[in-house]
């Protein structure tokens, strides 16, 4: 067992010198291990990021006012625009026992409706705040003639005469195929 230890101690102090006395023939080694050809065989993906015009960051909150839900809407997209939601989130927050039960974000109303699971955070002075985080890329057809107008909505568990909520989606638009 020494014995092993002292040789591959031994072969990983040669290995350190050699780097350290020929560092560009390890560098071509270094390169040549990890090297990167885009063939048709073996073709490389290419991402390419969206316009700037094609972006679409937007928010909005919503209040309790005695309810037992509220919701808000987001600008609407471009006419005729798909739009690709890549993160979503909701926050709440609520009278004490007045938890959401349910999170939506949605375009119309007859959807359709993604769900947001709600997580308990922790409750400070009779409020229970609550977070929700979209998981996953949500891809909204465009209807034609249109513009999609996003929109998130909160339902408790009972009504609540305390709480706001507030959305946010962050994505792109496409062109409608």
């Amino acid at each position: 067992m020494n014995f092993a230890k002292r040789l591959l101690m031994v072969g990983a102090m040669a290995g350190i010198l050699t780097i350290a006395i020929a560092p560009k023939t390890a560098q071509a080694l270094v390169a040549a291990l990890v090297q990167v050809s885009n063939t048709p065989a073996a073709a490389v993906p290419v991402v390419h990021a969206p316009a700037a015009s094609n972006i679409y960051f937007a928010s909005c909150g919503g209040f309790f006012t005695g309810g037992f839900s509220s919701s808000c809407s987001m600008p609407p997209t471009p006419v005729d625009r798909t739009l690709v939601i890549e993160a979503g989130s909701i926050i709440s927050q609520t009278q004490g026992g007045a938890d959401p039960s349910n999170a939506f974000i949605y375009t119309s109303g007859d959807g359709p409706f993604f769900s947001i699971p709600m997580q308990l955070q922790s409750p400070q002075n009779l409020t229970d705040n609550y977070t929700g985080q979209l998981q996953g890329r949500i891809t909204i057809p465009a209807i034609a003639g249109f513009g999609l107008t996003p929109s998130c909505e909160v339902v408790l568990g009972k009504n609540s005469s305390a709480g706001e909520f507030y959305c946010t989606i962050n994505g792109y638009t496409v062109a409608a195929n």
